[in-house]
């Protein structure tokens, strides 16, 4: 991260801080050193220091890498539970049964402009004979939109299923009037 970027978004951060939001936005297993570059930190051992906290907090884990050394990865059940948790606390049953239904028209649309009837019949597209690298580029391209959308789908109806159960745990919790916006 060129020292500008860092300026960019850290500049009333202290160490841990920015060690704390970089961490909670991995991706992919990383190293205390990755997390500390991207920090913009001197201190190999605050970084180490935060890292180790934050897994014991669950808000990250510690896994084992490739290399044999500790990494510190997403908690993808957590992040996941959030997820739901946002979606069931932010909306009406109402929005996210729309947003369900919103999907499901892309999907549809995608289903008759590709003349299949599922992600996989597009999937084995790709390899069928007289495409154009345009073609194939394109039809991957909606490939992975298709696949994220199934995953948002997928939440959505999750968070529509525990609708009840959640709310009656938070009775006089009413749904903000955010509107429910899953990426394409």
């Amino acid at each position: 991260m060129s020292e500008d970027g860092l300026k960019s978004w850290a500049e009333d951060l202290t160490a841990r801080e920015r060690v704390r939001e970089i961490a909670t936005t991995l991706t992919q297993p990383r190293s205390v050193e990755w997390v500390r570059e991207q920090a913009g930190i001197a201190a190999w051992q605050t970084a180490k220091d935060e890292l180790e906290m934050l897994a014991e907090f669950g808000q990250v884990q510690a896994v084992t890498g490739d290399d044999g050394h500790t990494k510190y990865a997403p908690d993808y059940q957590q992040r996941y539970f959030d997820e739901l948790a946002g979606l069931i606390n932010d909306h009406t049953r109402e929005e996210l049964r729309e947003q369900i239904a919103t999907i499901q028209e892309r999907i549809d649309g995608w289903k008759s402009e590709y003349a299949v009837d599922s992600q996989a019949d597009l999937d084995a597209s790709l390899s069928e004979a007289g495409h154009d690298a345009a073609t194939i580029r394109e039809r991957n391209r909606v490939l992975r939109r298709w696949e994220r959308a199934a995953d948002n789908q997928q939440l959505l109806r999750q968070a529509l299923q525990l609708y009840d159960d959640a709310r009656s745990l938070h009775p006089d919790r009413q749904p903000t009037d955010a509107s429910v916006s899953v990426p394409e």
